[in-house]
């Protein structure tokens, strides 16, 4: 995690309006005081201010892009993930008796660590996170384990390799999630060459206001507020403990009370 990931939304979104609104006023004054001299030289500062304003239009759509391609990329790996521990519990039921009751007790747990990582991550509790993210790994193991186990010792032409597949989808599920969540982010670089060229439009715009000697707060405080807010939107959709756009967890609680409901009272459970 970056430092904007542990940055509230709302003293954000307050730091990005103020520091607008900051450059446009000092824009604006330092244009009032070449104002006797400044009609010549009006036309090219608009010139300037529109094609400033133009391309940080054009930064900020394709940072927006990026962040949606990273939200779309854990969506991916999570549906992927779900798919993989479906198979897997289902594939259980191939291996012998003491395993398969093992393997699904596995899957549950770890459906419902799932679900607890999510939550840690929210609640921006980064020691947890990788805590759990090394259990999961463990759990990993332990299912692996249990499909050579059964790929060794097959008996009587069950194809226990569906299990095995299974196990292989929920890893590379896992890699995928963690790949799309913590290394797939928007570049430092792009951040400041972002907040740097909105500052730099303020100023311009300020400018050109200073000259004409006229200006309207109304104006001011909405091209700020507007450029505030779709920056906002790109910081939340680009960090994985999202406050605005939320990962619907929907489908692994659904799988997770159905696995419960098939493994509840099975014995051999506890040997865990």
């Amino acid at each position: 995690m970056n430092g904007l990931d542990q940055l509230p939304l709302v003293p954000l979104a307050i730091l990005c309006v103020a520091a607008q609104v900051l450059f446009i006023e000092f824009g604006f004054r330092y244009g009032r005081r070449h104002r006797k001299k400044g009609k010549p030289q009006m036309a090219q500062v608009r010139a300037i201010m529109g094609a400033s304003l133009g391309l940080l239009a054009f930064m900020l759509a394709f940072s927006f892009s990026i962040a949606q391609h990273h939200f779309e990329e854990r969506t991916r790996a999570y549906m992927m993930e779900v798919s993989a521990i479906d198979s897997a519990f289902r594939g259980a039921d191939l291996l012998d008796e003491d395993a398969g009751v093992l393997a699904k007790d596995v899957l549950k747990r770890f459906a419902t660590l799932r679900l607890d990582t999510v939550q840690a991550v929210n609640e921006g509790d980064s020691d947890q996170v990788v805590a759990m993210v090394r259990e999961s790994e463990r759990m990993h193991d332990l299912l692996w384990g249990l499909a050579e186990a059964a790929m060794e010792d097959k008996g009587e032409g069950v194809d226990t390799g569906i299990f095995a597949q299974s196990v292989l989808a929920m890893i590379a599920a896992h890699d995928a999630r963690l790949q799309a969540a913590i290394f797939n982010r928007i570049s430092p670089i792009i951040w400041m060459t972002l907040f740097g060229m909105a500052l730099l439009s303020m100023v311009v715009m300020g400018y050109q206001a200073g000259l004409t000697g006229t200006r309207s707060s109304l104006a001011t405080w909405t091209l700020a507020v507007t450029f505030s807010a779709v920056m906002v939107l790109i910081t939340d959709l680009d960090r994985p403990n999202m406050s605005l756009f939320q990962l619907d967890q929907g489908l692994m609680v659904e799988l997770e009370g159905r696995m419960e409901e098939q493994t509840s009272g099975v014995p051999g459970a506890e040997r865990l």
